[in-house]
């Protein structure tokens, strides 16, 4: 089902970026069904095999994800052996996730899955450069005119 070109969601931007994230993602999310990765857990190994070791709260901000949501994807991936927690060392109350070798072996291998599906789904899209600079445009710009999350502030 498709909204009608004249209706609010087929011209409301967040609502299009979402639709072409799942169209494009669909196939991916397949693959981690048949891995057993949630998509939140998906999201924090992926930030984790790049930046290696964060704090809970950079780890949420990083997987663009609540931190309870973070919380609990990290608990299952330390019962599976693919992260650690450790608490930190000037505030007790703080904790670190890293990733494990297991966690970096898997990730890997969804990450070259992902970029295949990706390709794939992308192959007769030409070239999209100018939409990813775009889109980083437009992600600087509205960063800094909106509040961020959990901003109680605003």
């Amino acid at each position: 089902m498709k909204p009608a070109e004249t209706s609010f969601l087929a011209n409301y931007l967040p609502y299009l970026l979402r639709q072409a994230d799942q169209t494009l993602s669909a196939p991916f999310y397949a693959v981690l069904t048949k891995h057993e990765v949630a998509r939140s857990e998906w999201r924090v190994l992926a930030v984790l095999e790049e930046f290696e070791e964060l704090s809970v709260i950079e780890l949420a901000d990083a997987s663009l994800s609540p931190q309870p949501t973070v919380t609990h994807a990290v608990r299952r991936l330390e019962g599976r052996g693919l992260v650690t927690r450790t608490q930190g060392t000037e505030d007790r109350r703080q904790r670190f996730v890293s990733i494990t070798a297991a966690g970096i072996k898997l990730t890997r291998a969804l990450a070259r899955e992902a970029k295949t599906l990706e390709a794939d789904a992308l192959a007769n899209a030409g070239d999209l450069s100018a939409l990813v600079a775009q889109l980083e445009i437009l992600t600087t710009s509205v960063s800094t005119r909106v509040p961020q999350r959990g901003d109680v502030s605003a």
